[in-house]
C-alpha cells in the first residue's frame, strides 16, 4: 500500500513546516541579537536556509528540494543532539518533512530520482 499524497499538497505542507522550523530555530537567536547576548551563527544560517528552501519549493525549484533535504537533515541532527524534551516536536516536524519530500510523486514533481 503506497502512501502517495498529492505533490501540491505535500509541497504546501512541507513549506509550512519549514517556515515553522525556521521560526523555532531563528527567533531565539534573534532575541539574543536584540538583548545583546552572544548569538550563534549556525542556527541563524539554518533558519535562513529553511526559509529559502520553503520559498523555493513553493516556486517549484529543483534546488529547493535538495536544500530542504540538507537543511532539515541538519535540523534533525541539531534536535537529536540537543537532548531537550521540547526538541521532540522539532524532530517530529523533521521526520514529516523528510517523509513528504521523499514520496515518489513529490520527487517526480521536482525531477529528483
Amino acid at each position: 500500500m503506497a502512501y502517495d499524497i498529492d505533490p501540491e499538497q505535500s509541497v504546501s505542507i512541507v513549506a509550512i513546516l519549514l517556515f515553522l522550523t525556521a521560526a523555532f530555530i531563528g527567533l531565539p537567536e534573534l532575541q539574543h541579537l536584540v538583548t545583546g547576548s552572544a548569538m550563534s551563527l549556525f542556527p541563524l544560517l539554518l533558519a535562513v536556509a529553511l526559509v529559502a528552501a520553503g520559498v523555493g519549493l513553493l516556486q517549484g525549484r529543483q534546488w529547493a528540494w535538495w536544500l530542504a533535504v540538507v537543511a532539515i537533515g541538519f535540523s534533525a541532527l541539531r534536535d537529536l543532539l540537543g537532548f531537550d524534551p521540547e526538541r521532540l516536536l522539532g524532530l517530529l516536524f523533521d521526520a514529516l518533512v523528510i517523509f513528504l519530500l521523499t514520496r515518489p510523486a513529490t520527487r517526480a514533481r521536482f525531477g529528483v530520482r
